[in-house]
């Protein structure tokens, strides 16, 4: 329903102002304070659509820990209070707007403008507001935002949470409200059930939906990922982390499965570019010889070339058939994946949910990949390093389920990990939170480093083949099968791995076997 909608808009307002602010002291105190003003604003907004008495206690009740004594409408607030206490009939914007006078603070709002900026830009004028705002009268819509400021008042007691985050989780269930979604209460089978009815009758399956990662026998074992989960990929360095990263991401834009989005913090767009193109110049598959594709070399001689001036790169890409079949299959995608270079200072949890959010309302099914998890700024920094990753990955997870879309992220191991024969779970730097909060994780280990030596014993010469193989162990999956090992062959020369893939038949070393 509409009559929330001017709350939740100062809200994104407030979040587009303050998601890429400097993290230096000043700056952050700035942060804190702009996004407590801002909150304070769009209550008081929202008030103004609906002045009751019901709504002035709870500035009564919150106001001290919401700030609302504290800055730009101390006095105001003030004024309220003492026309809840007195003996008035009813409590509307020209009755406050006239206290307000009274008191000389009217001309300091900006007089009945200010007021109606406040409530609502589409607020034609004073008479008109208050059969606009019938419906905000309902008691339980009253309680569901009372409920809101009652969380935000145990957040910010806690000061566990910057301010900023205060207005996204505010923000976000004041849009339940306005679609009229129930939240925060419990649900009968039959109430669950007739949600989804009437939302499959409107054609909409948001929550719902799979994607496939294009990794025939990852998607077989997982089903695809499904919105409002998170992903993980770890192992050791050089194992092929980001190329099965971005070939999953490729592989879900060039589908035509959702719009991805892919945050790089070690990489600029152009060095991902780099790696799609010899990738697109082969068929992965195998199905085409190999030594024809074009290598990260031919893609670095053919910018120079191209940078005489007399040609451009996409021209020159043009001339042989190689280079035609890369700008083909790029052509088919190039606008549903969105590259970015990620900014250990700025490109934080908030701006990541910022773009995603964007790129939503925009596109409709989107993917975001965050390549590393670890390299996320949390500011401020948190005391230790499993602290900080805790923060990270539950701020990744309440975006995949706020805004109903996957999220798969590549996570560091910590340095028992990178000491350890075979990489687990476990080894992910970040202690348990990422065990917690993962809905998939998959953990990739070099097959030969893993193979149980009954498997070379007597034929040691197969150790060669076995370099050729990247195993992938599903270690968590929550709607399905895990400790499932896959493994597909490495093209790193082409960034790319076989994406069909197979179960291990060999022997692997486990955990509890290292002295083998």
């Amino acid at each position: 329903m509409s009559d929330v909608r001017s709350l939740a808009n100062a809200l994104s307002d407030a979040q587009q102002r303050t998601a890429s602010a400097a993290p230096g002291a000043a700056a952050l105190r700035g942060l804190a304070e702009g996004s407590q003003i801002a909150m304070e604003a769009a209550v008081l907004g929202l008030f103004f659509k609906a002045p009751s008495r019901n709504f002035a206690e709870i500035l009564r009740d919150y106001g001290p820990a919401l700030p609302l004594y504290t800055s730009t409408y101390r006095e105001m607030v003030r004024v309220i209070h003492l026309l809840a206490d007195s003996e008035i009939q009813e409590m509307d914007l020209g009755v406050i707007a006239n206290a307000l006078q009274e008191a000389n603070l009217l001309h300091q709002l900006g007089g009945i403008a200010g007021l109606e900026q406040l409530a609502n830009d589409c607020i034609d004028s004073v008479e008109e507001f208050p059969a606009k705002v019938q419906s905000l009268r309902d008691f339980h819509t009253v309680r569901k935002v009372r409920t809101l400021l009652e969380t935000c008042l145990h957040l910010l007691q806690e000061q566990k949470r910057d301010p900023q985050q205060i207005l996204n989780l505010l923000k976000w269930d004041l849009e339940k409200i306005q679609e009229n979604v129930r939240f925060d209460e419990p649900m009968s089978v039959q109430q669950v059930m007739e949600g989804i009815h009437q939302r499959t009758l409107k054609g909409t399956t948001s929550g719902f939906r799979t994607y496939a990662t294009g990794f025939e026998s990852i998607d077989r074992a997982i089903n695809g990922i499904s919105q409002g989960e998170l992903i993980l990929i770890g192992g050791a360095q050089g194992v092929g982390k980001t190329i099965m990263s971005l070939q999953m991401a490729r592989n879900l834009a060039f589908n035509g499965e959702a719009t991805v989005l892919y945050i790089c913090y070690e990489h600029n767009e152009e060095y991902l570019l780099k790696r799609l193109i010899p990738m697109e110049s082969v068929n992965p598959f195998g199905l085409t010889p190999f030594d024809l594709g074009l290598v990260e070399r031919d893609v670095l001689e053919g910018i120079k070339k191209a940078g005489d001036g007399r040609v451009g790169f996409i021209e020159l890409l043009r001339t042989s058939q190689r280079g035609k079949l890369v700008l083909e299959k790029i052509e088919q995608y190039q606008s549903r994946m969105i590259l970015f270079k990620g900014n250990t200072m700025k490109t934080t949890l908030q701006s990541i949910r910022w773009m995603a959010q964007n790129l939503k309302k925009e596109r409709g099914h989107v993917v975001v990949f965050v390549d590393y998890l670890q390299k996320v700024p949390v500011f401020p920094e948190p005391a230790t390093d499993e602290d900080k990753v805790t923060t990270i990955v539950e701020g990744l997870k309440d975006i995949a389920l706020n805004l109903e879309i996957p999220i798969v992220s590549i996570v560091a191991a910590d340095r028992e990990g990178l000491k350890a024969k075979r990489m687990r779970l476990h080894h992910l730097r970040g202690g348990s939170a990422i065990d917690y909060e993962a809905d998939i994780a998959l953990i990739l280990n070099d097959k030969a480093k893993i193979i149980s030596k009954n498997n070379v014993a007597y034929n040691p010469s197969k150790l060669l083949e076995y370099e050729r193989w990247v195993v992938a162990t599903i270690e968590k999956n929550r709607t399905g099968r895990k400790y499932v090992d896959l493994e597909f062959e490495k093209h790193f020369k082409f960034f790319c791995f076989d994406p069909r893939g197979r179960q291990v038949q060999e022997q692997l070393i486990e955990e509890k076997l290292f002295t083998e």
